[in-house]
């Protein structure tokens, strides 16, 4: 097991923000939400515990929503 949160403190922060998908910040392994069945943390504006699967750490997941509308299909009558 290495040091808790190694990689986000080893200098490069920004790759830990607003991601795809979640970085782990102990290992730096990316957090395969469909293989961990992790679909909660597509709560929008929320915040999830998580265990990375690599170093078996806890870490925060903070997960932001981008909603976007549409309105240019109408049925016609």
């Amino acid at each position: 097991m290495g040091e808790r949160l190694a990689a986000l403190g080893a200098g490069k922060f920004l790759e830990f923000s607003m991601n795809k998908v979640p970085k782990c910040p102990h290992c730096g392994a990316d957090f395969d939400i469909d293989r961990n069945e992790a679909w909660r943390i597509y709560d929008d504006n929320d915040r999830h515990e998580v265990d990375c699967p690599v170093c078996n750490e806890d870490f925060t997941i903070q997960s932001h929503a981008d909603w976007r509308f549409s309105t240019d299909e109408q049925d016609e009558e």
